[in-house]
């Protein structure tokens, strides 16, 4: 593939909302990008966020009508991500497409077949995988640290639960936050997930379930190779956001802790702790959005494969999928993608 001079990288950003205003201005660290052009379905908030980092602005309408980028970062609401990354991969350009890919899987199912040739130049956004302690535990893992992983532990709590009013455009707990956790077992275990069970209700708010949605769930996996995965999920916690992994293999354990400098004595409203974790996750994932933006953009210029590319995003969902199944029918379900 072409290469690109690393200093003249022309970015288009679709979405202006708050993760949008996040990624861009992860974008603008980046030495390489020359130009950073935002659209927005919302003109003024497009053009509010480009007076704010010097960048440019288009309507949406205009976004895709043969401008010369060498990428697109889609991070609009998941209903929109399938058609706008199409849009954005027929123009020859790299896309960046923040999870889910789409709505459900059905969609995406439908939409496969004219992506599946640019999958190379797709990559979703799975920020953890470049969050530097989760990338030293997979190197870890990988290098026989402990032996084979029996069994992986995944905690993923939010501080602050969403408004009701939020939920209209959220697909929902596992399919916008365990989804995160999905890719991260299948990367740190290598391997793809034969089975899973799953257990949820609204116990933080019982408003969200009139709207059919859980905040709290439990998720059980196997791998192929008979390891077992465990994964917490919740929109609330009273003492910050809460993120740990731990695995436990034939020779040894290994943790990711909550990043908090001296150890946390009580975890509570109330407790005494001698500094508190991140408080959400713009603070927990900084540099790590910082580093899968250069990750990218390395790809771009190089016209080298991305990573996490088409076929992870398309996995993740898949397995959110079945755990929505596996919630919904209280049994555990086969992940047999045959």
């Amino acid at each position: 593939m072409k290469t690109i001079d690393r200093r003249k990288l022309k970015v288009c950003l679709i979405g202006c909302g708050d993760m949008g205003a996040f990624h861009a201005r992860a974008i603008r660290q980046n030495p390489n990008v020359s130009e950073l052009t935002l659209s927005d379905a919302n003109a003024l908030r497009a053009q509010h966020l480009a007076q704010e980092l010097d960048a440019s602005w288009l309507s949406l309408d205009d976004a895709f009508s043969g401008l010369a980028f060498n990428a697109y970062f889609i991070v609009s609401p998941p209903a929109a991500h399938l058609a706008q990354a199409t849009c954005a991969a027929n123009t020859g350009a790299y896309v960046f497409c923040e999870k889910p890919l789409g709505e459900d899987l059905a969609s995406i199912d439908s939409a496969m077949p004219a992506l599946r040739s640019y999958k190379d130049r797709i990559q979703v956004g799975f920020n953890r995988r470049f969050d530097p302690h989760m990338a030293d535990l997979k190197a870890r893992i990988a290098a026989g640290a402990i032996g084979q992983v029996e069994q992986l532990r995944i905690v993923s709590r939010d501080h602050t639960p969403p408004g009701v009013g939020d939920l209209k455009n959220s697909s929902g707990l596992i399919t916008e936050t365990t989804i995160h956790d999905f890719d991260l077992c299948r990367w740190l275990l290598d391997d793809e997930m034969s089975k899973v069970m799953c257990m949820g209700g609204a116990l933080i708010n019982p408003e969200y379930e009139t709207l059919g949605h859980i905040d709290t769930a439990t998720t059980l996996l196997q791998g192929s190779r008979g390891q077992q995965v465990v994964i917490q999920n919740s929109w609330r916690t009273s003492y910050g956001y809460d993120q740990r992994v731990e695995a436990f293999g034939s020779g040894g354990r290994l943790t990711v802790a909550n990043p908090s400098g001296p150890l946390v004595l009580q975890e509570d409203a109330g407790g005494l702790c001698r500094k508190r974790i991140a408080p959400d996750w713009l603070v927990r994932y900084q540099e790590a959005y910082v580093l899968q933006a250069a990750s990218f953009l390395d790809s771009v210029a190089q016209g080298t494969t991305v990573t996490p590319n088409l076929n992870d995003g398309y996995l993740a969902s898949f397995l959110a999928e079945k755990a929505a199944e596996a919630l919904r029918s209280g049994r555990s379900v086969s992940c047999d993608t045959d």
